[in-house]
């Protein structure tokens, strides 16, 4: 019969441990605010022509 492993009397699980702390826009230095607007543009732009194509084959598909 296997015995039911239990954590160590020192371990603590980590339920209630704080959140990191997210660094404010602000903060940020500029080339890093910089690179971050140009993925968001580029992820922006993939996201947009995804659904122009997907538009595109369903009215292939329909006709």
């Amino acid at each position: 019969m296997r015995r039911a492993t239990s954590p160590r009397p020192g371990d603590q699980l980590d339920l209630f441990h704080p959140y990191p702390k997210t660094p404010q826009w602000t903060h940020l230095p500029p080339e890093v605010r910089q690179q971050t607007m140009r993925l968001l543009v580029q992820l922006l732009r993939q996201h947009r022509r995804g659904l122009y194509a997907a538009a595109l084959q369903q009215e292939v598909c329909d006709e």
